[in-house]
């Protein structure tokens, strides 16, 4: 399973991938794109578990017993520069946590997502990726793997938490109907499912009190609208080294046709 969950600041991305990991979970690796990042999250585990014993801050992992006194390993892990991520091969993690996801690569997202597993009988694997609406072009890519939810183009959208199923197929996403194993050649293609649920800071009432909305509220636009509605339409700006506008891009894709096969 892949969820997304976020949209708007103050909903409560953090402590999702922190429940998730010290009470449902066995192997977890949380991940963001700098490493200076991830202080924030190291510091609300330690709220969370109520001190920082098993914490190896040399080696960026927490070692706990769940509240079933099952061992739990939670590993803190960036990858700022491509192909760093790559340090992380082979390491099986049954939780993969990508906090702000469209700051990242999705190529790194990707392959990191290739060590989802486990051997342990019932434990369920996952992957979260909490994310703003992303403010460059870069990080469009959420957008598209989240399409039926946040595109509003989408031929089929989704509602929040309704669950869809994709296949990867010639290096594509494909929406199948679905999770019923399927062949394409000589391979069974087995579909994995995909859901967004929105989040504002409404939803979350330890911020709702704080004056915190009206922080949001005071952005200038269109950081409010993205920070404050959750707006994954708004403001998305190419960077100023690109070459071709993006619209130019998206102007040419839309004008694409088949062309016509030979007789």
């Amino acid at each position: 399973t892949v969820v997304g969950y976020g949209g708007a600041a103050g909903g409560g991305k953090t402590d999702l991938a922190v429940g998730l990991a010290v009470t449902r979970h066995r192997r977890v690796g949380i991940f963001r794109q700098n490493g200076t990042e991830l202080t924030g999250i190291v510091d609300r585990l330690a709220d969370v578990i109520g001190n920082r014993d098993g914490w190896n801050g040399a080696d960026r992992i927490w070692r706990m017993k769940r509240w079933d006194r099952v061992p739990v390993q939670i590993e803190l892990g960036s990858f700022p520069s491509p192909d760093e991520e790559r340090k992380y091969q082979g390491r099986p993690h049954d939780l993969l946590v990508f906090d702000e996801a469209s700051n990242m690569r999705e190529s790194a997202v990707r392959f990191l997502m290739g060590w989802l597993r486990t051997t342990e009988q019932g434990q369920r694997c996952r992957v979260v990726m909490t994310f703003n609406p992303p403010t460059t072009v870069e990080g469009r890519w959420v957008v598209r793997y989240f399409a039926p939810w946040l595109d509003k183009k989408h031929p089929r959208p989704a509602k929040p938490g309704e669950v869809r199923w994709f296949a990867t197929l010639d290096g594509e996403d494909v929406e199948v109907d679905s999770g019923d194993p399927f062949v394409v050649g000589a391979d069974q293609i087995i579909p994995q499912s995909r859901t967004f649920i929105p989040s504002r800071v409404t939803d979350n009432p330890y911020l709702l009190n704080t004056g915190y909305m009206a922080q949001l509220q005071s952005l200038p636009e269109p950081l409010r609208s993205q920070m404050l509605h959750g707006d994954f339409h708004a403001g998305v700006q190419d960077d100023p080294w690109q070459v071709i506008p993006t619209a130019w891009v998206e102007a040419a894709q839309a004008r694409w046709k088949p062309m016509d096969k030979k007789p």
